[in-house]
């Protein structure tokens, strides 16, 4: 009597797609080792494949980081550095101790809001033309965000651009001449950039300003009063140097 003997199958020379095929159909029953082995087999052979998602999440990866400046589309160079400049007008708006003259600030809404109209539309053009940098600037809600309150947030940038830092730049190149000026002033509330302020009233050509104090010097004061203010004036406003009460 002879028994015949069956040799195990050499999975590990089997496919994927063959080696599924022996699982749906194997008896399990009666070649459980058969199973086994292919079962093993198939999950070896699955475990070496690469991800099947890693194209796209290098496309995504691509697309969701900060393109470089050297990657940005001319147009969108030229957005980016007009925002800059208007955040470094900010800055200038916040912390030089300048009043601007009356006649600047009677013309300057017109131009504050073209000039936040011309911006908003290059803004959004930039989106339409940059599709990354539009890729990257709407990958989350704050972006989002930023896409629809651009043209609130330019107001606001153009409003201290031309108001304040325009006429100072020019105040600083034009001629300039050293004088003393009597204003009328009064306490004001605090910010965190001037914690003790007087607000000083309009004075001839000149609109309203701020001098911010010292604490002890602050106190002192009456509510309103008169302060004599050194510095230097030209035809687009005047650069305080220095104050005096008597």
């Amino acid at each position: 009597m002879s028994i015949a003997i069956t040799e195990q199958p050499n999975y590990a020379a089997y496919s994927i797609e063959e080696l599924e095929d022996v699982l749906e159909n194997i008896d399990k029953q009666a070649f459980p080792e058969r199973y086994q082995a292919a079962k093993n087999e198939l999950a070896a052979k699955r475990a070496t494949l690469p991800p099947e998602n890693n194209t796209d999440s290098a496309l995504q990866e691509e697309y969701f980081t900060r393109p470089k400046w050297s990657e940005l589309h001319p147009i969108t160079r030229i957005s980016n550095g007009t925002f800059l400049v208007l955040i470094g007008a900010m800055f200038v708006s916040v912390l030089t101790d300048f009043i601007v003259i009356n006649s600047w600030l009677d013309n300057s809404n017109w131009a504050i809001v073209l000039l936040t109209v011309v911006y908003s539309a290059f803004y959004y053009l930039t989106i339409f033309v940059d599709k990354r940098y539009a890729q990257y600037v709407t990958k989350d809600l704050r972006g989002k965000m930023t896409l629809f309150g651009m043209p609130l947030l330019a107001f606001f940038l153009w409003f201290s651009f031309v108001d304040t830092a325009l006429p100072y730049t020019l105040h600083l190149a034009s001629d300039k001449q050293e004088t003393e000026r009597k204003f009328a002033y009064e306490k004001g509330s605090g910010s965190k950039h001037c914690r003790h302020p007087l607000l000083l009233k309009e004075n001839g050509p000149l609109s309203d300003g701020r001098l911010c104090l010292r604490e002890s010097e602050h106190k002192r004061l009456p509510n309103k009063g008169w302060v004599y203010v050194k510095g230097y004036e030209s035809g687009f406003g005047f650069y305080i140097e220095g104050y005096r009460f008597r």
